[in-house]
């Protein structure tokens, strides 16, 4: 049920299930449990509450995955709390993957923090320099606040470390 409720946008009701479980129940969360709750608290802009669940994880003994990571950071990110959302993801025990650093990146685009997101960009490369992606971010980035000659050389630096951009696709 928490998970049905998440999915159709009702965090609240997810919630409220959630805590009925733990008071009432012997059923003990999971790790999709969690999942749920964190992605239904990343799309209706609850941060407290999604602060405060992943916190609850411990108390679970649910250990955080990427994903977890992942969804706590959409919730940060999407609040425009972009700092708080980059120390997490600096603080984290597992090396973050794409999708946490696409979900910052994501977030400073969003939010036109161009300065923010420049620096997380080169932090990401750094962890994963064969990702096109955040080089095409970095150089989009640098564009946007007219620092032309930053973005060629972003785009340079993809090309001698021999990546080619990936070509999007869609089904039409």
């Amino acid at each position: 049920m928490i998970s049905g409720y998440a999915m159709h946008g009702d965090a609240i009701s997810a919630i409220e299930i959630f805590e009925e479980m733990e008071e009432q129940t012997n059923i003990k969360p999971n790790s999709l449990t969690f999942l749920s709750l964190l992605s239904a608290c990343a799309h209706s802009g609850l941060v407290e509450e999604g602060k405060r669940l992943f916190g609850k994880m411990k108390q679970h003994s649910v250990r955080p995955n990427l994903k977890h990571y992942a969804c706590l950071v959409d919730v940060l990110g999407r609040s425009g709390s972009l700092l708080e959302a980059e120390e997490l993801v600096l603080s984290m025990p597992i090396c973050p993957d794409g999708g946490i650093w696409g979900a910052l990146l994501g977030a400073c685009k969003i939010h036109d923090d161009f300065i923010t997101g420049i620096r997380i960009a080169k932090q990401a490369i750094k962890t994963d320099p064969k990702n096109d992606g955040y080089y095409i971010v970095l150089s989009d980035m640098y564009s946007s606040i007219g620092k032309w000659k930053e973005s060629e050389r972003a785009r340079e630096m993809m090309k001698e470390q021999g990546i080619e951009k990936t070509t999007g696709w869609s089904f039409v």
